[in-house]
Order: structure tokens, then sequence, then C-alpha cells
């Protein structure tokens, strides 16, 4: 077996124990397991997402119809939590067209759950729950295979979306109005374009400056996202502009994506306007919308906290990988 063989083997006991660890903490905690569909008429509308589109045909000889592979289970998971699903969550393929390399393979697996009645502090207890169980089954496999233990994870680090672009971006987005905002971007020498919109200035200082400069050495929770970048998320009662959405890092690397779930049909339908005009702007793809997603926060969703945590991703941070096809047995070129 060559090296690169043996690695994909450890990889896949490791998979293994990382699932059985994950269904049995939610075991213990009373979910109940999903299987959403993986092909629907929405694929999501995220604006910086692109699902991968499918023709197909409705049984022998029918009319062909377009289908897209969703780029997250998010809308059939809520609309099961409308009806009447308390604790709900799954594993699963999600799609992503024009998304490959190091950290990213087309076709990757999804861990996704929610907590009917609860904000979104009670899915974050529910990760650093699950961490370190999850990082003690890698290690056992990793030890049984001759591997070094890796480093702790780390004590838990909280930060608003604000200091973490102050205290790693050096950008102030405080009492920043948008001609400030560019200006205050500009001078860090963001590529920031005349045209750019709040959320746009924000993402890129983001992910170009201040996630490359996460402390590795501590689970870091940014939390109290602007409401631009609210995607689906409701917004904090006592101050409309933060959403209540937060993001987790393990050794400097994004896994986990949550909110306190919006659940107000008018205001996700105006979102989902947004979003569409949005990509039309930028001259993305544009999907329909989900009206039995709409429909079903119309009937009456409870209030609920959610997260997606990619399971791929997962695996590499607690299994010591740097490369993404490194845990999967059939990366997209050889699947």
């Amino acid at each position: 077996m060559s090296a690169d063989q043996g690695l994909r083997f450890r990889a896949v006991l490791e998979r293994a124990a990382l699932l059985r660890a994950l269904r049995s903490y939610f075991d213990s905690e009373g979910f109940t397991e999903v299987d959403p569909p993986a092909m629907a008429t929405c694929p999501g509308l995220e604006l910086h997402l692109d699902a991968v589109g499918a023709h197909l045909r409705e049984g022998m000889g029918g009319d062909p119809v377009r289908r897209w592979l969703v780029t997250s289970p998010e809308f059939h998971m809520k609309r099961l939590l409308s009806a009447g699903f308390e604790r709900i969550y799954t594993i699963g393929k999600a799609f992503r067209s024009g998304e490959r390399g190091g950290w990213h393979n087309p076709e990757f697996s999804m861990l996704e759950w929610y907590r009917v009645d609860a904000r979104y502090p009670a899915i974050v207890d529910d990760l650093l729950a699950l961490l370190p169980r999850c990082a003690s089954a890698v290690s056992k496999v990793r030890e049984s295979r001759g591997q070094p233990a890796l480093p702790p994870l780390g004590p838990v680090l909280r930060v608003s979306f604000a200091e973490a672009l102050g205290r790693w971006a050096g950008l102030d987005i405080r009492d920043a109005d948008l001609p400030t905002l560019h200006e205050r971007a500009l001078a860090l020498g963001l590529d920031v374009r005349p045209d750019d919109d709040e959320a746009d200035v924000l993402l890129q200082a983001m992910v170009e400056r201040a996630e490359p400069r996460l402390p590795t050495d501590e689970i870091v929770v940014i939390e109290r996202w602007p409401a631009c970048l609210a995607s689906l998320a409701a917004r904090d009662p006592s101050a409309p502009d933060i959403a209540e959405r937060f993001e987790v890092y393990v050794r400097g690397v994004e896994l986990a994506n949550g909110f306190t779930e919006l659940v107000d049909a008018a205001e996700q339908r105006a979102r989902f306007a947004q979003d569409l005009a949005d990509r039309q702007r930028l001259g993305r793809p544009v999907y329909p919308v989900d009206e039995r997603f709409l429909a079903a926060l119309e009937e009456g969703c409870p209030p609920a906290a959610g997260v997606a945590v990619g399971v791929d991703r997962l695996l590499m941070v607690l299994g010591g990988y740097d490369d993404i096809d490194q845990v999967l047995a059939f990366p997209f070129e050889r699947a």
C-alpha cells in the first residue's frame, strides 16, 4: 500500500468513527435523524453559492424537468420543523459548483441540526460539546494506526463580527456609513469597487484579512453579524442592525455557520427577492424561489436555531490533514 493509499485508508476509518460519535451525541440529546432530498426545485439562493443542475424526466417518456442538487438541506429541514419536529439532524451530501481546492470538493458531506424554541447560543453549546467527543474518536483511530497525537483544541474565544474585523483585519466598522466603509477598506488595501455594497466590503475584509489571521490554538466563535450578512438568520430583537448568526473556526478553519432561524415568511420572501436581485447584478445563475418553503413558514414555523457543519473539513481539522482529497475515498477527479 502506497503512502497515499494508507492515508486514505486511515481517513475512511476515522470518518466512520467520527460519524458514530456524531450520531451518539444526537441520540443522547433526543434528536431524530431525518433524510431530506438531495435534488430539489430550489437549491438555495445564497449569493455566493452556485448549484449543480440536473435534467431528468418524470416517469418513462415523461416531460423533461429541471432540478438542482441542493447546496444545503436547510429549506427542507425547516419544513420538517413546521410539520412538528422539534429536534432533528441530518448527515448527507450537498453540492456546489465552482468550488474545488484544498478545502473544497463539489460534492461534500454536511451535518445540519435544529432545535425548536432555542436561539443560537444553544447550538453553539452543542458544538462545544460535540468537538471534544469527535476529537477523541478520531484520535483513537490515529493512535491505533501509529500516528502521533495532535495538540488539544484549546480554549474558546467568542467575539462579535465587528470585534473580529477590528482585531484581525484592522477595519473599524463602528458608525461607518457606506462611503466611510469604502474609505477605510481602501486604506487597508482591499480591492473595493465603487458599486460594492456593505455586505461585499465586509465579506471581503473577513475572508481576505481576518480569517487568515485567526488564532489556531483556540476555538473561535464569531457571532452577532451585521444584518446585511444575515443570510437566513433572524435579527436581534434588541438591535435590528445585528443578525443572530455565528461561525465557528477550529485551528483557523471555518467549520460551522449557524443562526437563530428567520421564521417570518414576509421577511424571508423579501430577502429572497434581494438575493435574486443581487445574483442578477453579479451575473450569477438565478434559481426559482422555493414556494413550498415559504408556504411552510406562512403556516407557522416555531422559533428555532440551527447550524451546518462541513463533515469533511471537521475530519481534516481533527485528523491533521491539509488537503480534502486526503479524507475522500473518491475525490471529484476520481469519482
